[in-house]
């Protein structure tokens, strides 16, 4: 597991859902707007809990290795979707408007 430490409050996931959240805070280009994560947790008491929060391009987290007897939550959702928007935010953009006026198969050359 991993203690998550965000905004002065702290909290553990499991090491794959840590991983994505920070992927997903790295892919985040500047001048995105901000998003809502929802993320499957565990309090300092081993209590299971969802946390909110809110991250931007500019984020500041830390993650760190943690020992504890509590269960890992179950995080598969979460770190798919964490994952799934750090590949959209990273695919290549589509074709530029000029790459599209030229069609060299056919010949097809706009000005």
């Amino acid at each position: 597991m991993k203690k998550i430490s965000y905004g002065g409050e702290s909290f553990l996931t499991t090491d794959g859902a840590a991983d994505a959240l920070l992927e997903l805070v790295v892919a985040l280009p500047d001048g995105h707007v901000s998003e809502l994560i929802k993320l499957p947790a565990v309090n300092s008491d081993g209590d299971e809990m969802v946390v909110q929060m809110v991250v931007g391009p500019r984020s500041e987290l830390i993650s760190v290795p943690e020992e504890s007897s509590a269960g890992e939550p179950d995080t598969v959702e979460a770190v798919a979707y964490l994952r799934g928007r750090v590949g959209t935010i990273t695919a290549p953009s589509e074709v530029a408007y000029t790459e599209a006026l030229s069609c060299p198969d056919y010949e097809w050359d706009m000005p």
